[in-house]
């Protein structure tokens, strides 16, 4: 969690981040909703996503909102991605599959291939297929199931799962903030005449004043 000895850090980052993305107010029930419940064991950011989901895909190859958010974080403070099970036939196995890559640090080599070997190129329908795209990032067929079947593979597993319980994800892309806070994303708007590389600049200004400026 973000610790209070980088608050005053964090803050300069926040307004130098606002400066730039010419944010003026953030309002809730805007570009953010307060939960009704808060949950104490969620990461200071979790961006929830899933491989079928076609504004995940936008979220992660055309805005960049995850690299964003995390580029600009202060410090102490923690971003995760995790995968919601419940969308598409194999939905779960893809969980278990986004957990390897998180053990094996290697989010970034399998995030696209398995985003259009799912909805671009239709090439994943199993998990002989989702395999090949771990082999083709360089992971052997041992190495894959020997971590598959790993204690830490089966512990993300459950913290992705209970944390989209504990949260009550519905939909995704959702990005959820100290673990009482949801992004509304279409509340972070661009105006006529922006680029649409503002888009994630606003988004992470965001993030980063709930996580300073909000109590």
């Amino acid at each position: 969690m973000l610790s209070k000895p980088n608050i005053l850090m964090a803050t300069l980052v926040i307004s130098t981040l606002f400066s730039t993305a010419h944010a003026t107010s953030f309002q809730e029930g805007t570009q953010y909703t307060k939960l009704n419940t808060v949950s104490s064991e969620a990461p200071d950011v979790v961006e929830f996503f899933s491989f079928y989901c076609g504004p995940c895909y936008l979220f992660n190859e055309t805005y960049h909102i995850g690299n964003t958010i995390r580029s600009n974080l202060p410090d102490g403070a923690q971003f995760v991605k995790y995968h919601v099970g419940a969308m598409g036939s194999l939905g779960n196995e893809l969980t278990e599959a986004w957990s390897v890559a998180m053990v094996l640090g290697i989010q970034d080599k399998i995030e696209k291939p398995l985003f259009e070997g799912v909805q671009k190129d239709r090439a994943i329908n199993s998990i002989q297929d989702i395999e090949k795209v771990f082999n083709t990032a360089g992971i052997t067929p041992q190495q894959y199931e020997k971590t598959r079947g790993s204690l830490p593979v089966k512990s993300l597993i459950y913290k992705q799962n209970e944390a989209v319980k504990s949260l009550r994800v519905t939909g995704t892309p959702a990005v959820y903030v100290s673990g009482k806070y949801l992004i509304n994303n279409g509340g972070v708007s661009l105006s006529s005449g922006d680029s649409i590389e503002l888009y994630p600049k606003r988004f992470s200004s965001l993030v980063n004043y709930l996580l300073i400026e909000q109590p």
